[in-house]
């Protein structure tokens, strides 16, 4: 299936997921992409990029509110994720992605801004920031996946992003519902506590969908490879980078993407969060907006 898979979703359709958790934003079109994004604040273009599973909702759940009076902070979905279409080709590429994304920015009005990636989506932040430095002013890579590892996505997206994928997603879409979502989502912050009414605010069905839930599968899938194109080249970067990492992530590991990253960067600053797991942002938000706040003062932006 190619850009066109999402129109249906992308509209917020009656019935199913879509009238639960409708667009909270805008939409723009790249390439003949559809993107879905909210904007809101004033102040230097801070540009947010999310996840694996995910939405631009991970944001707008509280960080964007706290970010809206120092930043004109703009959430994207991913392309393919959310309400944003896939690419026809290449859609699992982060450069493809980054791409897409940097290209909204521009039409929104953000030739330089700053940008920040969590999970997946500092893979896509760092190749923005490889591909396209003069927009970039500065980079804030929250747990982000940036090295290749041992290993792969593992064996659900594997199956998932294959000929099986459809009877995969079927499957997902049967066994995750209600308690049990719930509890999916819990892991990924574990050992933080969720924060309270995350999991119905989030739209975890947005992400069973089937196109959604293929193309997850995908990214997941495919990440390694880009991954190993990308890493010998971040001693390219001149740019302000902030990392922030728990030591307790068990998702994506400390050791294996962000120390290494701040090693080969010339100007990356790591941020090691003692206890803290998969989700820095909302975990230790103060200090993620504090890194922010130093990564617009370092770039001139601020």
């Amino acid at each position: 299936m190619g850009a066109a898979a999402l129109g249906g979703c992308a509209s917020g359709g009656a019935g199913g997921p879509e009238a639960e958790w409708p667009p909270l934003g805008g939409f723009l079109s790249v390439e003949g992409v559809r993107l879905h994004y909210v904007e809101e604040g004033s102040g230097p273009p801070l540009v947010l990029i999310h996840g694996a599973n995910g939405n631009l909702r991970d944001f707008t759940f509280s960080l964007t509110g706290k970010l809206k009076d120092r930043f004109r902070v703009i959430a994207v979905d991913r392309p393919g994720h959310g309400y944003s279409e896939r690419p026809v080709s290449g859609g699992s590429d982060p450069a493809v992605q980054a791409r897409l994304i940097a290209a909204a920015a521009t039409q929104l009005g953000a030739e330089r801004a700053l940008i920040a990636g969590h999970s997946w989506g500092g893979a896509v932040a760092a190749a923005w920031a490889l591909d396209r430095p003069d927009q970039v002013a500065g980079a804030a890579i929250l747990a982000g996946a940036t090295y290749p590892w041992d290993g792969d996505g593992g064996l659900l997206y594997s199956l998932g992003s294959g000929p099986l994928g459809p009877l995969v997603g079927a499957a997902a879409r049967l066994y995750v519902r209600g308690d049990r979502a719930k509890g999916f989502v819990e892991d990924v912050f574990a050992p933080n506590p969720m924060p309270e009414g995350y999991a119905d605010y989030i739209g975890v069905e947005l992400a069973l969908r089937p196109d959604t839930f293929r193309w997850n599968a995908e990214d997941i899938d495919r990440l390694n490879r880009h991954l190993a194109g990308m890493a010998p080249r971040y001693g390219e970067l001149a740019m302000p980078v902030e990392l922030l990492h728990g030591d307790a992530d068990e998702t994506v590991g400390l050791t294996i993407h962000s120390v290494p990253f701040a090693e080969a960067a010339r100007n990356a600053n790591l941020t090691v969060l003692p206890g803290v797991g998969h989700m820095p942002h909302h975990a230790r938000e103060a200090v993620v907006i504090d890194a922010l706040d130093r990564l617009a003062a370092s770039s001139g932006l601020a």
